[in-house]
């Protein structure tokens, strides 16, 4: 769904959580699910799947992810796809200023298995007047897939770059150090193990969860 900010954490159960769902074979897949505008593939498979149900602070079901047997989860979207939610944004926000924002180009370089450098290359006009920014960052995944955003700072050329960091700034101010969610399914009791990130022309996270396969002793 759409708005103003990025997705925030499932909401915890709330109450007693009562036994739901044994699945042998457990797989979910979503593709072009639209998050914060954004087209996402989400895919998740398990065996020996055992699923609890509760409910959330605002009373609406959830069945919560309680074991499982060699699961892997994965999350992706395409980078034109960040590309466009940022640029629709900026618009929104550049236009209150009288600022028009031609272009955005982001570029994603992996630091390590869970971490990210983002750089978002921004190309404004207002009046006569070209800028063109640059907006960086950290982007780090943890355990549960929630990303922490880190270090934005922008960087203007120009009279009218520098202006509109300016206002820029309080905006990147309201998301540094903050989380948000990349997985729309709760968890429960099941952690996750092996999380990495892949970018490049898509940004793609992938995990594992669950206990081995039992092996048949001979």
């Amino acid at each position: 769904s759409a708005g103003e900010g990025p997705p925030t954490r499932s909401l915890p159960p709330v109450g007693p959580v009562e036994p739901g769902l044994r699945v042998e074979d457990f797989q979910v897949s979503g593709r072009s699910i639209i998050v914060q505008r954004a087209k996402v593939e989400l895919t998740c498979s398990a065996r020996e799947v055992h699923l609890n149900q509760g409910r959330d602070r605002d009373g609406n079901v959830l069945l919560l992810l309680q074991e499982a047997t060699n699961g892997q989860v994965e999350v992706a979207i395409a980078l034109s796809d960040l590309e466009d939610l940022v640029l629709a944004g900026a618009q929104t926000e550049a236009l209150k200023q009288g600022v028009k924002v031609e272009s955005v180009r982001i570029e994603l370089q992996a630091s390590s298995e869970r971490a990210l450098k983002v750089i978002v290359y921004v190309s404004a006009k207002k009046l006569f007047l070209n800028a063109a920014l640059r907006i960086s960052g950290n982007v780090a995944i943890d355990e549960q897939l929630n990303a922490r955003l880190a270090g934005l700072k922008c960087a203007g050329e120009g009279a009218l770059g520098t202006l509109a960091c300016g206002f820029i700034a309080p905006h990147l101010a309201r998301f540094d150090g903050r989380e948000f969610s990349l997985l729309a399914l709760p968890l429960g009791e099941v952690k996750l193990r092996d999380v990495r990130i892949a970018a490049g022309r898509e940004l793609r996270v992938t995990a594992r969860f669950g206990r081995p396969a039992s092996r048949i002793e001979t």
